[in-house]
């Protein structure tokens, strides 16, 4: 395994260009659009997936490359050490088509299908989360640690909420009702990939959430478990991204928070 150095500086990079643009071009005429019912999607989003794609088409020719917007682009990294980038241009495209300041890049680099380099870039708050396997997870380049909060009552959370016509929504109201009453409070910023560099940085003590994307979750994976945290499914199994639950806590009390989900599904 190669340090990973020169991956990680490209994807800061390119995620702070990114993020430049999405802010010159918000100050302009937003189109929104639909591209499935409750699923907003902007003609920025779309410009920033393109200056992304082009700038690691140019660094690494011959990776693979998984965007939210226009699926995957194929490389001739295949097989053994196959490398695909995830790329989600805008997590919290309804933030930012509504001007609220909580959206973010996010990019990832998975090697053989797990995630060995994660960058998430928020640029309103000029803040880059950044990680590399066994190299420990950085906040605006110094390192960041989850929480030392070891209980469910002192616990501060978030979540997202799925579509309302699924079990999940269902499974998600109950699961909210119930941590609501055991825990400090809980929070739904609608970007899972900075609640996952929330709790990374020890913000939040511990994130939830059911159907989500491989672009929602690529990158914030490695940043939690870099910052000394942990993350499974829902079930306690491990997680994939391309699963249909994630639990990601600072890992002292993520059992804990497992039997109080499971037990109200």
């Amino acid at each position: 395994m190669t340090s990973l150095h020169r991956e990680r500086r490209c994807a800061e990079s390119i995620a702070r260009l990114a993020g430049r643009h999405i802010l010159r071009e918000r100050s302009q005429e937003v189109d929104i659009s639909l591209k499935a019912p409750d699923d907003l999607v902007t003609n920025v989003d779309r410009s920033t997936e393109r200056l992304i794609v082009e700038r690691l088409r140019e660094s690494f020719p011959d990776d693979r490359i998984a965007g939210e917007e226009f699926g995957h682009e194929q490389g001739s990294h295949g097989g053994e050490g196959e490398r695909t980038w995830i790329i989600d241009p805008i997590d919290g495209t309804l933030n930012f088509a509504h001007g609220v300041p909580l959206y973010c890049v996010s990019i990832g680099l998975q090697i053989e299908g797990q995630t060995r380099v994660g960058v998430i870039y928020d640029p309103n708050r000029d803040e880059m989360f950044s990680a590399a396997e066994g190299q420990g997870a950085h906040l605006n380049g110094q390192p960041m640690a989850v929480s030392d909060v070891d209980g469910l009552a002192p616990a501060v959370l978030v979540t997202g909420f799925p579509l309302g016509d699924t079990d999940y929504f269902e499974w998600t109201m109950r699961q909210f009702d119930l941590l609501t009453r055991r825990s400090r409070g809980i929070r739904r910023l609608g970007s899972a990939a900075i609640d996952l560099a929330y709790v990374a940085a020890g913000r939040l003590d511990a994130f939830w959430e059911y159907g989500l994307n491989p672009w929602d979750t690529a990158a914030g994976i490695l940043l939690v478990t870099e910052a000394g945290g942990k993350v499974t499914a829902i079930n306690g199994s491990p997680f994939s991204v391309d699963g249909p639950s994630i639990v990601a806590s600072n890992g002292h009390f993520h059992t804990a928070l497992l039997d109080a989900l499971q037990s109200v599904v």
